[in-house]
Parts: structure tokens; sequence; C-alpha cells
């Protein structure tokens, strides 16, 4: 008995000491295995949740080695354009393969915008993608689809690239529908030009320039291509009228109805919204045509512009009827169209899109070069010099150059050979004429006309002294050339829109606030010159200087004009102005011709309320003194 009690103590220890075992091994592997998730893990960074969990596949034709990144943040104005030509030209030489175009811009001005893609589809480098990251509003969606490929981050919009009115406060206003047209037409023939090049449906497009431009998107069963249709067509191809409730696209608000109406008189009478829908817009010959995307499309008067390449659009006919299925309603025609990422992807915008039409973001650097299957990515950033002439082109900074220039300028003319005045009035120029030069805002008859304005006045003041037809032109040529600085060196794209015009209005307010400023200045430089701390020291100082200037505080006389012909002499250096004693009295006084010394003979050859002139008499031998003009000759 007792044996068996030890012997069934001995089994059940063994029991005991492998359930031990047991557990302790099962601790042991999920302490390995817990072990090398942890390090998978630390290895492998963790994937947000909207990553892509697949590379998006590589076409042969995006494949780049080398891809340069040129990025357009903020308002796009001429400067933007040179960075953007100078970047990409680096692109172009350094041996880009591919070059991306990272957007982040709510537009700007035509002109810019336009040089930009002449300049993306001249390129040497034909593999360009645009990156919104996150908004290319305006002239940054026109930008967009002139590129080969568009790609986006997460949140992101492109659109909305209607014409604007600015008013002469920067304030947005309507406008008028002639106007509207005038610049729509460019930019219509813009994202044509585009559309056909790159592949993007030619009637979408259209909506991001355009109003009235009601669309519906429908699929070819029989190839599975997806494109849009206007009403004319949605009548040829379906029976009953086009569904007209939530749309796809919702539209930008529009900011006047200044569209054709029926009972507008300049509508196209067989192309306006009062007749019939079913006619759809004129037709137009040529494949090169414009081919309108609806009825007030139409109105805008684009006849004569040549897209240059021929309309990939296809054409539609009642024998497609039963092949084509609608997908919806698109757009509304009220605004402008503006399409966030999936809409983007929907319409077959984006490339980042994986193989069931998912949206794959591209959020950093990292994933574009996945995108490309690149070796090297670079970014090229604006310089510092462009950073330069944005500040040195902006009102104020102009503002402030011109009062520096003009002040400088009135001290050197007013105490000639100081020299120091003189330079600062010439980089203050420089400041003024460079940077709009650069960018395009100042031509060469500007600033011909500025140099000669100065000549001019330098002539009336050391030359011939008075106030006559040279200064008075020196004046109108300096402020013309200055004013004509403001606007473009052609006189902007559109020189009679509210947008050239407001330019130009800044402009004068800006020379008008500046002329008063320098005058102010002027006034209290002639009348402190000497106790102004820095100013002071710009005067070469010395004994016989400091004696000038003592005989000069002579109280002056009273308001009578000497007479023409009075002799007296000078009691300060004339140059040209200075004191003279004539007739017991001391009179300010200007040389007629060149500088004249102090203690020297002159006399009065013109007088009146505005200043008196004297000319030099150079004395005769044996000559007692300056009242004996007999005895005396002019310099």
């Amino acid at each position: 008995m007792k044996a068996r009690t030890q012997q069934y103590g001995n089994r059940s220890g063994l029991r005991r000491a492998r359930s031990r075992s047991l557990r302790v091994f099962a601790a042991a592997l999920s302490l390995i295995t817990g072990v090398l998730a942890v390090a998978q893990d630390t290895a492998q960074p963790e994937r947000p949740a909207d990553q892509p969990s697949a590379p998006i596949s590589l076409p042969a034709h995006r494949q780049a080695d080398n891809v340069a990144i040129i990025s357009i943040e903020g308002p796009i104005d001429r400067v933007t354009s040179f960075s953007f030509q100078r970047r990409l030209a680096i692109a172009e030489q350094n041996g880009a393969d591919a070059f991306v175009i990272d957007l982040d811009t709510p537009g700007g001005e035509v002109g810019a915008v336009l040089e930009i893609t002449d300049a993306i589809r001249n390129s040497t480098i034909t593999n360009s993608v645009a990156w919104i990251n996150p908004k290319a509003y305006s002239g940054g969606a026109i930008i967009a689809i002139a590129c080969k490929e568009i790609v986006t981050a997460r949140s992101v919009a492109m659109g909305d690239a209607l014409p604007i009115g600015i008013g002469n406060l920067g304030q947005l206003i309507q406008m008028p529908e002639a106007e509207r047209q005038k610049i729509t037409a460019p930019l219509l023939a813009e994202v044509v030009t585009s559309a056909r090049a790159r592949g993007w449906d030619e009637f979408v497009v259209q909506g991001f320039v355009a109003l009235g431009v009601e669309l519906w998107w429908v699929r070819d069963t029989t190839t599975d291509e997806t494109f849009a249709i206007n009403e004319a067509e949605y009548r040829m191809l379906f029976a009953g009228d086009p569904p007209r409730n939530r749309p796809i696209v919702s539209s930008a608000p529009r900011l006047s109805d200044a569209t054709p109406d029926a009972g507008d008189p300049d509508a196209d009478p067989d192309a306006g919204p009062g007749a019939d829908p079913g006619a759809g817009p004129a037709p137009t010959e040529g494949p090169e045509r414009f081919r309108p995307a609806g009825p007030d499309v139409s109105g805008i008067e684009i006849d004569s512009v040549m897209i240059g390449r021929a309309s990939q659009r296809r054409t539609v006919s009642e024998g497609d009827r039963g092949n084509i299925e609608l997908i919806g309603y698109l757009s509304t025609g009220d605004g402008p169209l503006t399409l966030d990422a999936e809409q983007l992807a929907l319409l077959n915008f984006s490339s980042n899109v994986d193989q069931t039409g998912a949206v794959l973001p591209v959020l950093t650097d990292a994933d574009l070069q996945q995108f490309f299957g690149a070796k090297n990515l670079r970014r090229i950033d604006p310089s510092w010099s462009e950073w330069l002439v944005t500040m040195a082109t902006t009102l104020p900074v102009r503002g402030v150059l011109l009062v520096v220039f003009l002040l400088m300028l009135f001290l050197e003319m007013s105490h000639p050979g100081i020299g120091l005045p003189g330079a600062i009035a010439l980089a203050a120029l420089v400041g003024l004429l460079a940077p709009p030069a650069l960018i395009g805002m100042a031509s060469w008859w500007e600033i011909g006309a500025i140099a000669a304005g100065i000549l001019l006045i330098f002539f009336e003041v050391f030359i011939l002294p008075g106030f006559g037809i040279p200064g008075i032109a020196g004046l109108l040529l300096l402020f013309g050339g200055m004013l004509g600085t403001f606007v473009g060196g052609d006189g902007g794209l559109f020189p009679d829109s509210p947008a050239e015009q407001s330019n130009l209005l800044y402009g004068l307010l800006t020379m008008i606030l500046s002329l008063v400023s320098a005058g102010v200045g002027m006034y209290y430089i002639a009348k402190h010159l000497g106790s102004v701390p820095l100013l002071g020291r710009l005067i070469l100082d010395d004994e016989t200087e400091r004696e000038d200037r003592l005989l000069s505080q002579i109280p002056v006389g009273d308001t009578d004009l000497p007479p023409v012909g009075a002799v007296g002499t000078s009691i300060t250096p004339l140059r040209p102005s200075g004191r003279a004693s004539i007739d017991d009295r001391v009179v300010d006084v200007v040389s007629d011709l060149g500088y004249v010394d102090a203690g020297e003979p002159v006399r009065v050859v013109a007088a009146d309320v505005y200043r008196v002139v004297v000319e030099h008499l150079v004395p005769k031998a044996g000559d007692t003194g300056p009242g004996e003009a007999g005895d005396s000759e002019t310099a």
C-alpha cells in the first residue's frame, strides 16, 4: 500500500513537472514571438491609414531616374513666372528626366500663368507632373492641366479659374460680360490646348474657366471609356429629359449673373439658353477649331482662335444609343468647376490611383520618388534674389525708394560736390528700375524716359537756370516713366481691364504720396540741413565753408526785387544757389551759368517772385568795385 502511494505520488509529481515545463515553454515562445513582432514594427515604420498598401504601377513613360521639384506657393505674379522659368532651365541643364510642380496657390495674374504654361509645353523635359498640394485654384489649375500628369495629396482642391474683376481697392467687382469674354477667350484656348495635348476631357476643362458648362458623365459599355457630354448629346443618346438632381461636382459660387440670357441683345440668337436645347452648339469646321461644351460657351467669340491641335474628343452619334450608360449628372454650369481628390480621380485627371480607382495620396517627396521609380529627387527652391525682387516690387517699398531718390537728388543738386547723396540717389534709382525690368514691368522706353528726364532736370538747374521747357519736360518724362513701371512693360495683357486700371491707379497714388513726402523732406532739409546730424556730416566742412555759413546768416532784405542790371557781390558760393549783397541788401540768388565763388562780382539778369538770377562779372584791370559795371565783362 505504501509502495502504491509512493508510486502514485511520483507520477503526480512528474505530471506537475511536465505541466510546468509546458507553461514555461509556451511563455518563452510567446515572448520570442512578441520580440520578433516588435523588431519588425521597429524596422518598418507604421504606415498611415490612408497610405497605399501597395505601390502604384509604374508605366514605362513615367519612369525617371532624376526628378526635379519646382514649387509654386502663394499668388502667381511676374516674379513667380521669372523664378519658375529660371528653375526649369536649371533642371534642363542638369539632366533632369522629369519635373514636378508642387502647387499650393490661389492663382494670380493671367499673363504670368500663360508664361508658365508655355514654358511647361516648350520644355525639353517632356515628363511633367503637377502635384496638387493641397490647392491649385484659378491659374494654379490652368498650370496643372498643362502638365502631362496630375497627382494629389490628401485633401485637395483644383479649379475655379473663372476670370474675375478686381476693383481699385482690391475688392471683387462684377465684370461686364464683354470684358469677361475678352479675357475668357484666350483662357479657353489655353485649357483646350492642354486637354488635347494631355488627354483630359475637353468639355470638363472648359468648366474651369467658363460659366454655363452643364455636363453629364457617361460610360461606353463596349470600351469602358468614360467622358462628359452636354445636353444636346444627352438628348441624342437617351430618351426623355436629362436628370438635374444631385450633381457629382458642386460648382463654385458665381460672382454675377452676367451670362447671356434670352433677353440679352448681345447673346447669340442661335446658341443661347433661350434657344432649342436640343440643337446644341453651332458646329465649327475643321478638327483644330474650338468645340464649345454648351450654348453659353458658344457665345464667347473665339472663332478666330485656332487651338493648334486636332480634337481627340469622341464624337457621339445616334448610332451609339444602347452602348452608352449614364453615370450621373456632372455639373450644373452655374459656376466654375472645383474638384477634390476623389472627383479628380473619377474624371480621369489623377494618376495616383490603384487598379480599383482608389486614390493613393502623394504626401511626401519619398512618395514622389516611388511614383517615378527615381534614383535622385531634388528640390530647386527660389533664390534669395527672387525674394528680394518680390519685396522690391511691392508698392510700399517702391514708394520709399522713390522718396529716397527724390530727397538725395535734391540734396546733391543743392549742394554739388558732396557725392554721397548722389550715390544714394543712384542706388535708389537702380532699386526702382532693376526689379521691374527683370520681371517685365519696365521696358526700354520707360527706362529711357526716366534717364532723359533726369538729364533735362540737370540741364535746367546747372546750365540754364530758371523754370522753362527743359525743366517741365524733364519732370513729365521722369514721372511718366516711373508711372509706367507700375504696369506691364507692354501695358499689360489687357490694358483696359479692371486689374490693369487698378495697377495704374495704385501706381499713381503711390507716386503722389511719395511726391508729397519728398516735398516735405526737401523743405525740412533746406531749412535745417546743418542741424540734421546725419545730413550735416555729408557736407564737406573747412574753414572757408564755416566763414561762408557765418556770412549767410545775415538777414535777407525786404521782399522788393532788385532791378535787372543791378550789380553786387556774392556772399556765399553760388552752387548754383546762394546769397549775394545787392544794393546793400542780402538777396537769395541763383547763378545762371556754372558756379561762382564767394566775394565775386555779380549782376542781376532776371528777377521774379520765385528767384533772382545773376551772372558772374569778371573784373577788368583797374576796376575799383562791383559798382563800376561798365568796366567789367560777363564770364
